[in-house]
């Protein structure tokens, strides 16, 4: 597969000498032509900054940046084959939605004809073709994000980015919207550069994330990767519920290693390359809330007493006291005729092989 973002040792700084924010270090990234792929982060991360300078709002301080195999480091935005979605759609009020989406294509000089046929093209992708003559203000929040899309598709750009062009919508709405997302990028084969601090948006909708955190990527993967094999705590703790657990080594072997579990039984965990843990020593173990299930008391791996139920609707999560005080969160499906054990009730847990990890600080 070709690549259509190509970055080598960018850098970004902000300000001079000892006052300056560094606010990217050392990014290497490639993106493949084609791919939905995700920045993810917390706000101050510089996943932003980096979507700017791949736009070319922005310059990096040191680094170069290559675009379908062009060094595109110096160029401005209008001389790259680059489209930007922001938060804020900035539709102009007094056009119409089909005006809206030719705005561009004019802007270019493209032939009446031209524009013509694209925008009903785009209208039909976006489906809003029943919606061509109505103005912004006549159409919902995601009708508004639809026509900001069918606006940035129609000059047919290499690359769309899109910087959190969700947050605005209610949850049900947002919903919907990634999964618009995800078919228009699939129907036109754009590569997507997609920025969010929401795992949720991340894990449905990107081919590949780059979890970000003081201007450094942390882990680059699939989605199904990076959750089920975080790198560190940090990733661990931002991608989804987590249970961490301090546990006691009691045997080193063949890259995993054996633990003491509360209540004193021992289980294997898979050791990452970069930590290698002394016998005696405690590490920190993970385990997802949905990887573990409740087994009759005495039963499984660890025994623990249920504090408190919290009702989600699709399921509900259990918080519980493991044998040595540490705290637990089960996620059990809901069901009929299954009701939410009591606060007080004792009962045991199991997982399989693999959902317990050891991870690097």
């Amino acid at each position: 597969m070709s690549q259509e973002i190509e970055i080598t040792g960018l850098n970004k700084s902000f300000g001079q000498g000892a006052a300056a924010f560094h606010a990217l270090s050392a990014i290497d990234l490639t993106i493949a032509t084609g791919e939905f792929f995700t920045l993810l982060g917390p706000s101050g991360c510089g996943k932003t900054t980096l979507l700017r300078i791949i736009a070319g709002f922005e310059e990096p301080s040191t680094g170069a940046l290559r675009i379908n195999g062009k060094e595109v480091t110096g160029l401005g935005p209008d001389k790259r084959p680059i489209n930007t979605v922001f938060q804020s759609y900035a539709l102009f009020p007094h056009m119409s939605v089909a005006q809206n989406i030719g705005f561009g294509l004019k802007m270019l000089r493209k032939p009446k004809s031209e524009i013509k046929a694209t925008v009903a093209e785009m209208l039909q992708l976006v489906r809003m073709e029943a919606m061509a003559d109505r103005l912004p203000s006549e159409i919902s929040g995601g009708q508004q994000q639809r026509v900001a899309l069918a606006r940035a598709l129609a000059p047919r750009p290499r690359v769309l980015l899109l910087d959190e062009p969700l947050s605005a919508l209610d949850l049900k709405l947002r919903k919907e919207m990634q999964s618009e997302l995800k078919r228009l990028q699939t129907e036109t084969g754009i590569t997507f550069v997609f920025v969010t601090h929401d795992q949720e948006e991340a894990l449905t909708m990107s081919d590949r994330i780059a979890v970000m955190s003081a201007g450094e990527i942390l882990q680059l993967g699939p989605p199904q990767e990076i959750y089920n094999a975080p790198v560190n705590r940090f990733v661990a703790d931002f991608i989804g519920d987590t249970n961490f657990l301090s546990l006691r080594v009691k045997a080193i072997k063949a890259g995993e290693a054996v633990l003491e579990l509360p209540g004193g039984k021992q289980a294997s965990a898979r050791l990452p390359a970069s930590i290698s843990p002394s016998v005696g020593s405690r590490v920190t173990a993970v385990i997802r809330p949905e990887q573990a299930e409740p087994t009759p008391a005495g039963q499984g791996e660890m025994q623990a007493i249920v504090e408190s139920a919290t009702f989600f609707g699709t399921d509900t999560h259990l918080h519980l006291l493991l044998d040595d005080a540490q705290g637990f969160v089960l996620r059990r499906q809901n069901r009929p005729d299954q009701p939410s054990p009591a606060p007080g009730t004792n009962l045991g847990l199991t997982f399989a092989p693999g959902a317990l990890r050891v991870l690097e600080d």
